[in-house]
């Protein structure tokens, strides 16, 4: 989709070629003829502060050069905080005109592009007053002009509604260490908010400069220290390649970073794994993700299961539209699938990113009830996989200028975006971190775990994470295919089961109860799956008593405690033992009392489920016989207690 702007450079390349060529007839080329074309290719490289500067003399030089006045406006239009001064050009540019050229061509160009110049400066009202009269000047029959400028005051009246109802927040630049005086772009940070990735197109080695002033994009990183990030090191492996390579997203555990480089299909999406501590080379995904049409973005969901990315290809909403593919049992990428009218619009959707919730959606569109182009949103899943109405991020995240690749953290009550609106950039845009002053609801705990690197040969291995509040299943997690390591983020307040599969096969499961005290708040908060006990200790009765009954109560018990060890010993239940990691035993032990399982790491290895303590051997072999009605504990036996404690390791 060509913008309003490109639009009207080559509408004037056009005009302004014929013009000339009906001109020559008469007299030659007039300098500021050649100035023009000079500006015009300073503008269609992208490099507006030399195409000011000689727009700037044109119009200094020949006052009545109306054209260059447009031109001029467009070019302030498309830097960061020209919009005031463009109000200015143009409107002198308009003065120029006759009540009929206003009504002309390059007339409603002038109209359209003060316009939006009211719109970029927060002037809603005033832009509204600019469209309405443009419309009395389109003639009917002109219905794709007509339809834009209607968008257009559409885009208005939303912004009227959020610039009433700004979202409070704070936002602060990340520093020099960061930010450059060039373009610093697409923040991506891991779950741990440790680690920052973004893309700049700052002065690098032997990069070229390119026709706009800038040099390629390139991916860097910082960590940080405390409450400060270290100075940006460019990421080496990127920097084979002379063109653009930017980074789009990473992955939540920031092992996986998926960028955008351009090659003999067209814009493409490639992948970089790191591993033991360095990036690989980026390789390209596989169809039916990449195609012979643009992909241009993508996000990948905490679980490893479901990529979310952006394409033109045949058969979409109209413009860029986001998909999602889905692996298999074996690892392999499903058809791409739209998500829907409810998301896409005729207008471009981009920037998609999927939050590690796996449910919340944030993108950048043209459309809905956008202040102006680009307008960040979120959208969350449904349980039949519909995705809602999407929610505009209001004012000031969103403005009626290009807003897009917000970039939320874990607990959503900061995020990372980049901007050149603020007084304090270092030049270009530059990133920020934006404070909400109040979070969002809903808290994740990030619980890591690792399955046994022997079954990784044997297949696809795959965590599947179901919710039992509503038997939904909420995360189909891919483990590491080297480590086997994998990171789950659930929602507290609920119990989950967990099944390990090698392709269709279940090895084993469990069920994990996530209290709201596991939320994640910082890198100390997050659980191993060892450390979650998947049942409590022997439960401690509290009764109330006065001091004298209880003394009386426990020496009475001391004294038949004793009696009873000296007459009889004590005998368990050995309901399980495991070899490997017990990572999935508690479905199992459905059915048992919880309180009275006892799992005891033992030094030969294994793992022993206890269950119970009995005085003698008819007690125990009582409730053996008991639990065997359940249908599951036949391989069940009565031991001593004593012969278990022997085996505990230290």
């Amino acid at each position: 989709m060509i913008s309003f702007y490109k639009r009207i450079f080559l509408l004037a390349i056009v005009f302004f070629v014929v013009s000339v060529g009906e001109s020559q007839q008469k007299k030659n080329i007039r300098q500021e003829n050649k100035a023009f074309f000079k500006a015009l290719n300073y503008a269609e490289s992208d490099d507006y502060d030399k195409a000011i500067i000689a727009f700037k003399d044109i119009v200094n030089n020949s006052p009545t050069f109306v054209e260059a006045y447009l031109q001029l406006g467009l070019c302030y239009l498309n830097t960061n905080t020209g919009a005031d001064s463009a109000i200015t050009v143009l409107q002198n540019g308009m003065s120029q005109l006759s009540a009929d050229e206003q009504s002309q061509t390059l007339g409603q160009d002038f109209f359209m592009a003060l316009g939006k110049a009211y719109q970029v400066s927060l002037q809603p009202d005033s832009a509204l007053m600019v469209y309405e009269e443009l419309m009395l000047r389109v003639p009917h029959d002109d219905e794709a002009f007509r339809a834009e400028i209607e968008q257009e005051m559409h885009n208005c009246e939303n912004a009227k509604v959020f610039l009433a109802n700004p979202i409070q927040l704070t936002i602060t630049n990340l520093g020099k260490e960061v930010n450059s005086r060039f373009d610093d772009h697409s923040p991506l940070i891991n779950v741990y908010d440790d680690m920052l990735l973004f893309t700049s197109r700052r002065k690098e080695g032997k990069l070229p400069v390119l026709v706009d002033g800038q040099y390629p994009e390139k991916v860097y990183y910082t960590v940080r220290d405390g409450s400060e990030w270290e100075s940006a090191d460019l990421l080496d492996v990127f920097f084979k390649n002379q063109e653009h390579e930017s980074g789009l997203s990473l992955s939540a555990d920031g092992n996986s970073l998926f960028i955008y480089r351009s090659d003999s299909e067209g814009k493409s999406i490639y992948v970089s794994y790191r591993e033991n501590d360095e990036w690989t080379n980026p390789v390209k995904l596989p169809s039916p993700i990449n195609t012979r049409a643009n992909e241009t973005h993508a996000s990948i969901s905490s679980d490893r299961s479901t990529l979310f990315f952006t394409s033109d290809r045949e058969g979409g909403y109209g413009g860029i539209d986001i998909y999602m593919c889905k692996k298999d049992a074996y690892g392999r990428w499903g058809a791409a699938r739209n998500l829907g009218p409810s998301v896409n619009t005729p207008f471009d959707e981009e920037t998609s990113m999927i939050h590690p919730d796996g449910r919340t959606l944030y993108f950048a569109s043209e459309g809905h009830n956008s202040m102006g182009r680009m307008d960040v949103f979120y959208t969350q899943m449904n349980p039949d996989s519909t995705w809602s109405l999407p929610v505009n991020l209001g004012y000031p995240i969103n403005t009626p200028d290009d807003d897009f690749f917000f970039l939320p953290t874990l607990d959503k009550s900061h995020a990372y975006y980049a901007s050149a609106r603020f007084n304090d950039n270092f030049g270009g845009s530059d990133i920020y971190r934006v404070e909400f002053d109040s979070a969002f609801e809903g808290e994740l705990a990030v619980i890591e775990g690792q399955v046994d690197r022997s079954n990784l040969n044997k297949g696809s291995v795959r965590i599947m994470v179901t919710r039992m509040t509503d038997k939904r299943l909420v995360g189909d997690y891919r483990p590491d295919k080297n480590s086997g390591k994998y990171t789950l983020f659930l929602e507290t307040g609920h119990e989950y089961a967990i099944e390990e599969m090698v392709n269709e096969e279940k090895l084993d499961e469990a069920l994990l109860a996530v209290e709201k005290e596991m939320a994640y708040q910082s890198r100390d908060n997050v659980l191993t799956f060892e450390e979650i006990k998947m049942t409590p200790p022997l439960k401690q009765v509290i009764v109330h008593r006065t001091l004298a009954e209880q003394n009386e109560i426990a020496v009475a018990a001391i004294e038949e405690e004793i009696k009873t060890i000296e007459r009889e010993p004590f005998y368990t239940i050995q309901v399980l033992a495991l070899k490997r990691r017990p990572l999935f035993a508690s479905l199992y032990l459905r059915g048992l009392d919880v309180d009275d399982i006892q799992v005891i790491k033992c030094k030969d290895g294994f793992t022993r489920y206890i269950y119970g303590a009995y005085i003698g051997y008819q007690g125990a072999k009582r409730r053996r016989t008991q639990i065997m009605k359940l249908g599951k504990f036949e391989d069940s036996f009565v031991r001593l207690l004593t012969e278990v404690e022997e085996l505990r390791s230290e």
